[in-house]
């Protein structure tokens, strides 16, 4: 029996294509005609008024914000991923790894291409607090931070036996994806555009494999356990 989550997914298997349809279009749109309205005044929000360089708050929220972006960055999201596969290769749930390990992959790939597509340059009205060698659109921290934390919950959550276990997880994982997000907004090298895209961009993508998955490879999916 699959999670309410999953099965949901699959009934409205077409909404994750006009997300990343619409997500695309609106990055080619900011990059031609400007920054949204939000954008500038949420970056200003972060820092001290007359001082772009200096971020809002005590001594610490430099360190804070970016010990919060460290949570998106390449090594915890490996070193995690590597550990649920490693675990469901244990348990002998070999589609599953390779399920998983598709999901992230491809959404790695489709991060770095969307940036150089899309081809937003970052923003510069504020002092960058984190070494940035890239494009802007969309924020590959928020985007692959979720991609794999979501992915993780996804596929733990159902050999989990216990609702509130199950809940738990899927709120460490929205929570250090949203964090991931707003951290590289409070570090002056994202748009609030830039977070918010790679959040919709990896849940549509996540959401059109699991999908795709509920028709072509069921296997691949973890079947649940008994609700207490």
């Amino acid at each position: 029996m699959k999670t309410d989550c999953i099965r949901a997914m699959r009934l409205w298997w077409w909404l994750p294509l006009l997300m990343l349809m619409a997500t695309i279009a609106c990055g080619i749109a900011l990059t031609h005609y400007g920054p949204a309205g939000f954008d500038e005044p949420l970056l200003l929000w972060f820092r001290v008024s007359g001082d772009i360089g200096q971020l809002a708050g005590p001594q610490w929220a430099a360190a804070f914000w970016i010990g919060l972006t460290w949570l998106g960055d390449t090594a915890p999201r490996i070193v995690i991923a590597s550990l649920t596969i490693l675990g469901l290769l244990i348990l002998r749930r070999w589609h599953s790894a390779l399920f998983m390990a598709g999901i992230l992959l491809s959404g790695i790939a489709l991060s770095t291409t969307l940036k150089f597509w899309v081809g937003r340059p970052r923003p510069q009205l504020v002092t960058h607090l984190d070494h940035i060698n890239s494009l802007s659109y969309p924020s590959g921290h928020a985007l692959n931070s979720t991609l794999f934390y979501l992915t993780v919950a996804l596929m733990l959550s159902p050999l989990l036996s216990r609702r509130a276990a199950r809940w738990t997880l899927y709120a460490v994982a929205t929570i250090l994806s949203l964090a991931t997000g707003v951290s590289r907004i409070a570090l002056g090298i994202h748009y609030p555009t830039d977070v918010i895209a790679g959040w919709v961009i990896s849940v549509a993508w996540v959401w059109l494999w699991f999908a795709v998955a509920m028709h072509y490879w069921p296997k691949a999916l973890p079947q649940s356990s008994s609700n207490p």
